[in-house]
């Protein structure tokens, strides 16, 4: 059987099982492709031979591979250790959320337009989980240091592991910290991907989600807890040309409803109700607390 059939049948049998997509992939045949080549042990981000012969032995690792998926609707990345945020491979693990962010794109575009690349030399990236965030900025940002923070020790143990893949321990300090709690210095640029769902819709998740922390959903009754404080408290760590980046996803509508004096400055990421915003000191300290 050639690779592209194998992938083909995969992807019909993702689809009439109706697993849901949503955690690198979109769609049956991207996540077909990325079982069927792990399970071969074929890069994921390199070019396949779609015409290579899959022999009987390899399409048995396959099916048990996709057996996994359908019947424990564990995401792909917890199954194949790996997830891909911009653009980039990184180690995953049970009980912590898999990487994804739509700082992503704004990451891939080094902040422009908003900022000027070059002057950003701190950053800070709060709630880092895998620390995919603070790794893509440190890629982004190359004259930049970074602290990445998280309040959980297994996220920050897989985030120490990310870290040192990318050989970042000189650029890319961890600190155990509740949203700014144990910091004291001041950054360029905060970034942040903070839990934004609120807490009765997380119930109603898919299957695959419900393997992932709550902790990492849960925004509390409104889905904005910890951004209430996280923009309450930004500006006393934000130098004068400093800015904020965040994501709230679909609370967005309960953002704006929740600050109407505020014009926030929703970026586009080609996704619809991506929720991802960027304010500026200055609009920091006209509207919140510090």
């Amino acid at each position: 059987m050639k690779l592209s059939t194998c992938i083909e049948a995969a992807a019909r049998q993702l689809e009439s099982a109706g697993v849901f997509f949503g955690h690198g992939t979109d769609n049956a045949w991207d996540e077909a492709a990325w079982l069927v080549l792990h399970a071969l042990d074929i890069a994921v981000d390199e070019e396949a031979d779609l015409n290579l012969t899959v022999d009987t032995s390899q399409q048995e690792v396959i099916n048990t591979l996709l057996k996994q998926r359908i019947e424990s609707r564990k995401p792909a990345a917890y199954l194949t250790g790996t997830a891909w945020f911009a653009g980039l491979p990184f180690h995953t693990a049970e009980g912590v959320i898999v990487p994804r962010s739509h700082i992503s794109v704004f990451l891939l575009e080094n902040g422009r337009p908003w900022i000027k690349p070059g002057s950003v030399k701190r950053i800070l990236d709060l709630c880092t989980g895998s620390g995919c965030i603070a790794i893509a900025a440190a890629m982004a940002f190359p004259e930049a240091d970074v602290d990445a923070t998280d309040i959980d020790p297994l996220a920050l143990s897989l985030a120490e592991k990310n870290i040192r893949q990318y050989k970042f321990e000189n650029r890319i300090q961890l600190i155990a910290s509740d949203i700014y709690q144990n910091l004291s210095s001041e950054y360029d640029l905060i970034l942040t991907n903070p839990p934004y769902v609120p807490s009765g819709e997380i119930s109603g998740f898919p299957s695959e989600y419900q393997h992932e922390p709550a902790a990492a959903f849960d925004g509390g009754p409104d889905g904005l807890d910890l951004v209430h404080k996280i923009l309450n408290e930004a500006s006393r760590f934000l130098s004068a040309e400093g800015h904020l980046v965040a994501e709230v996803g679909e609370s967005w509508t309960t953002l704006e409803n929740a600050y109407p004096q505020v014009a926030f400055n929703w970026l586009e990421t080609g996704v619809q109700n991506s929720g991802l915003f960027i304010l500026g000191r200055q609009e920091l300290d006209r509207h919140f607390n510090s």
